[in-house]
């Protein structure tokens, strides 16, 4: 399963907190976090988890398309060869990414030559 690596914290509010509860249960539990509280008015632009790893960014672009979560923009480079990302919207629509910065993993000679 995946791991986020870069988040410290951040507060989201949400505009049906039924709807969003069961949105980020899914979402947070895949990615190993566990929900805290609730507060305020809709919140945040959008904001990115950092994965360790492409194939991190893949899962969940898997997980999501499972779940009938609206992807944006799937897992793939973006910005150059060294972000690698997938995008996608909460319930209300708000954008969130995951993703990884990092070089691709080099090809050995033999793979080049295929």
């Amino acid at each position: 399963m995946p791991r986020v690596v870069g988040i410290d914290h951040l507060v989201l509010s949400v505009g049906d907190f039924a709807r969003s509860k069961e949105f980020y249960r899914k979402l947070l539990d895949f990615l190993g976090f566990k929900r805290k509280y609730r507060k305020g008015d809709i919140g945040f632009h959008h904001y990115a988890f950092e994965l360790a790893s492409r194939n991190d960014v893949d899962a969940l672009g898997a997980f999501l398309e499972e779940h009938g979560m609206t992807v944006v923009d799937p897992p793939g480079e973006y910005y150059g060869r060294s972000y690698y990302a997938v995008y996608f919207t909460d319930p209300d629509g708000m954008k969130l990414e995951a993703m990884v910065y990092k070089p691709p993993p080099k090809q050995r000679r033999a793979e080049k030559k295929k």
